[in-house]
């Protein structure tokens, strides 16, 4: 009886711990918890480093009305901007893997505000990103979407096509109401 108790107890510290996929929030405010990177007087424009999840950061650039956000560690900046203007949402959702005691953000989702041609702010959608990994890079964004049942069918993109999706070559997914709002990747 012991013996087999004590083989049951190996057996189980013995085992890989399972990965799960679970979301994390972080926020930001681009003045308090950003640090300037490069700024000039044209457009004005400004770029910014933000703290992430982890250790993965969140690369912010403000050019004249419109935001541009890439996620993660980057050889390029990941995302072209909106046709209009245009701001990021401070949350972003971060999909983890998470295995033990290693977490590995592999996409995020953050929500976005595009303004009509009279200013007003009359369009919200999510963008979802694949976060560019150390050494590696890659990030990019994997999708726009909006409409009914947003959040769920992001989550849904994210952890369906992000680690396989390959920046530069494959193309976002696009909800139809978005397209002419979205710069050709």
């Amino acid at each position: 009886m012991h013996k087999t108790l004590l083989v049951g107890a190996l057996t189980l510290i013995a085992l890989p711990a399972q990965a799960e996929i679970v979301s994390e929030y972080t926020s930001f405010d681009p003045t308090a918890d950003c640090h300037v990177i490069a700024q000039s007087d044209e457009g004005p424009t400004s770029d910014r480093v933000c703290k992430g999840y982890g250790n993965y950061p969140v690369f912010l650039t403000d050019t004249d009305g419109r935001q541009t956000v890439t996620v993660g560690f980057a050889n390029d900046r990941g995302m072209p901007t909106f046709s209009r203007f245009n701001y990021a949402g401070d949350k972003i959702e971060w999909r983890i893997d998470r295995n033990g005691a290693k977490d590995r953000p592999y996409a995020a989702i953050q929500r976005w505000f595009l303004a009509d041609a009279e200013g007003e702010w009359t369009t919200e959608l999510l963008a979802v990103y694949r976060v560019g990994q150390p050494a590696e890079g890659g990030a990019c964004t994997i999708g726009y979407l909006s409409g009914q049942n947003v959040n769920e069918r992001a989550r849904e993109l994210a952890d369906a096509k992000a680690a396989d999706f390959t920046c530069g070559t494959d193309q976002p997914d696009i909800d139809a109401a978005l397209e002419s709002d979205i710069a050709p990747q």
